[in-house]
């Protein structure tokens, strides 16, 4: 199931994102670790156009998070999916997450086609992505450096059938 975010889901975003370096892969900069939630609540006052899910099991227990980012092209972006402590991947849930996202930015009458951006080394996330029907730009679109490490993110789209 796709629920609205609340702040009491924090706790499990705060345990699953248990490092510098996953936060980095999983926000980009727009947060510096340790993750908190006040600097989500302020990212959400700064966006309120932007919408953030979870993921929940038939038990009501979170297993995913991410974000529904509207654009100016009516084409919405996902970002900052997550899917829960590291046990939990590699066991088709991103795949269910991210089909639950599409369906949500259909009832939001984003019907022609969704992006979505990731680091060309996140090969899981891509091969998950490709299962859900994503189709891998290879020409990268953005270059991070940070801390003298570059990343190459790259874009990837779904169109929806029809």
């Amino acid at each position: 199931m796709l629920r609205p975010y609340t702040k009491t889901d924090f706790p499990f975003l705060e345990k699953w994102v248990d490092s510098a370096e996953l936060l980095l892969q999983f926000a980009g900069t727009d947060f510096s670790w340790p993750l908190t939630e006040k600097q989500l609540s302020d990212y959400q006052n700064l966006h309120p156009d932007r919408s953030f899910y979870m993921g929940t099991t038939g038990n009501q227990v979170p297993f995913a998070f991410g974000e529904i980012i509207p654009q100016e092209n009516n084409i919405p972006r996902l970002g900052r999916i997550i899917i829960g402590d590291s046990a939990s991947r590699g066991k088709g849930l991103g795949r269910q997450f991210v089909n639950l996202l599409l369906e949500e930015c259909w009832s939001k009458n984003f019907k022609q086609a969704v992006d979505l951006f990731v680091w060309d080394k996140n090969t899981a996330a891509i091969k998950c992505y490709q299962a859900v029907g994503f189709i891998y730009n290879p020409e990268k679109e953005i270059t991070l450096t940070i801390e003298n490490q570059s990343y190459n993110i790259h874009r990837m789209t779904y169109t929806f059938p029809g």
